[in-house]
């Protein structure tokens, strides 16, 4: 088939008219890139310039450093000087390093014991973390305060066991104290009765004088150990002392007050018939004579009735005069026993005394030995410990106190074994 020719001709010019559209089309949006790419580079110069302008802001700002961040080690050496700075403060003569002993205060103690602590830290930064070695510089810095807890422990053990056998020492003296003072009560009633039945033989003595002195030097010897027996019992059981007068009376007053009266009856009868003889002789008269003679019959009634009295003031005279005979026979055979109750009593009491000079020697050099520990602890304050001589004296001499004061407690114990066999 043949195409005519006019089509040949449209089919270029219409391709031709496509290419001019797409041509005209990509000329439009190079166009619309080029305008919008300017935009956009004026946008970033701006942005630019402002991003320059706040550098250059915070260039010129002066904002201060930041501290660099402080290490563990620096850490604990702060806390070291914090701590030493505290101890100071607490005890400025003493030592920190040291062992603290356990008369200081609470707080002192506190302190040196966290300054150990971190001594333990600062020397553990040296080796490594979780190593053996790690371990043993701890073991090696704190194991000695470990030590001095458990011999202070061990001492304060000991030392309780002193102070319970002392006071176990002390009820025994008491128990002993009380069964000599029974004794020697006991013994002073003796002594009293027989200080009676001796006074009241004073009036057949020829020398009353010096028997009474000698009597009385007699209840002076035994009086004086009697009135301290009595204020150291008084002082155990807190009573109050009260000072006791002692009565001496004559054995059965009542005889000698028989004796008196008789006495006097018969010293006024005696002058009542003086007075009547003396009265017949100046009599003239037989009335005056009858008259006396009266009041002689009258007196001499009273003499046989006196005599009467007498007779039976004799015989109650005699039956005591027996009885007192047969109670010193008794007192004779007692005196044996009574003498070896005396000595016993004398030996005790000479026990005693030495006992007690012991005691107050060991009391004087234990007193010597706490002035001495006082001053060590004065003079250990007042200045500061530079080596361990101060604190080895120290315990030496607390260890010699404790020792003496268990030799002390041995020696009392060793004693009353010795009494209650």
């Amino acid at each position: 088939m043949i195409v005519p020719a006019h089509n040949n001709m449209q089919v270029p010019t219409l391709v031709l008219i496509v290419a001019i559209e797409i041509y005209l089309a990509l000329l439009i949006a190079t166009f619309a890139l080029l305008y919008f790419s300017f935009k956009q580079k004026k946008l970033i110069k701006r942005q630019q310039h402002k991003l320059t302008e706040l550098i250059d802001t915070v260039k010129n700002i002066q904002s201060p450093e930041l501290p660099p961040s402080a290490t563990y080690k620096q850490f604990i050496y702060e806390q070291l000087d914090i701590t030493q700075e505290r101890f100071n403060f607490l005890a400025p003569r003493s030592d920190i390093s040291g062992i603290q002993p356990l008369d200081v205060p609470l707080n002192q103690r506190i302190v040196a014991l966290r300054y150990a602590f971190l001594r333990a830290e600062e020397l553990g930064t040296t080796a490594v973390q979780g190593s053996e070695g790690y371990w043993d510089i701890f073991k090696q810095t704190l194991e000695p305060l470990l030590q001095s807890t458990q011999e202070n422990s061990s001492a304060d053990s000991s030392e309780l066991e002193t102070y319970k056998k002392r006071v176990e020492n002390l009820e025994k003296f008491k128990k002993l104290f009380f069964d000599l003072e029974k004794r020697w009560n006991e013994a002073q009633a003796n002594a009293q009765g027989y200080y009676n039945e001796l006074y009241a033989m004073a009036d057949s003595v020829a020398d009353r004088e010096r028997y009474e002195a000698l009597l009385g030097r007699y209840n002076d010897s035994y009086n004086d150990i009697n009135h301290y027996i009595h204020s150291t019992s008084n002082a155990i059981n807190g009573a109050s002392q009260e000072n006791k007068t002692i009565n001496i009376i004559r054995q059965d007053p009542r005889a000698a007050e028989e004796i008196m009266k008789l006495r006097n009856v018969a010293a006024d009868q005696y002058r009542v018939i003086s007075n009547l003889q003396r009265k017949l002789e100046d009599a003239v008269t037989a009335e005056e004579k009858d008259l006396v003679i009266k009041e002689l019959e009258q007196q001499l009634q009273r003499q046989v009735r006196f005599v009467q009295e007498s007779d039976t003031c004799v015989q109650l005279l005699e039956e005591e005069l027996n009885k007192a005979n047969e109670k010193i026979a008794e007192q004779e055979q007692q005196l044996d026993s009574d003498h070896d109750l005396e000595e016993e009593n004398q030996r005790i009491k000479q026990t005693l005394e030495d006992f007690t000079q012991e005691s107050k020697e060991l009391l004087e050099n234990i007193e010597e030995l706490e002035k001495e520990n006082d001053e060590l602890k004065h003079s250990l304050d007042e200045s500061v410990p530079t080596t361990n001589g101060a604190s080895n004296n120290m315990e030496t001499i607390q260890t010699e106190f404790a020792e003496l004061r268990k030799q002390y407690a041995e020696l009392e114990e060793k004693y009353l074994e010795l009494k209650f066999k």
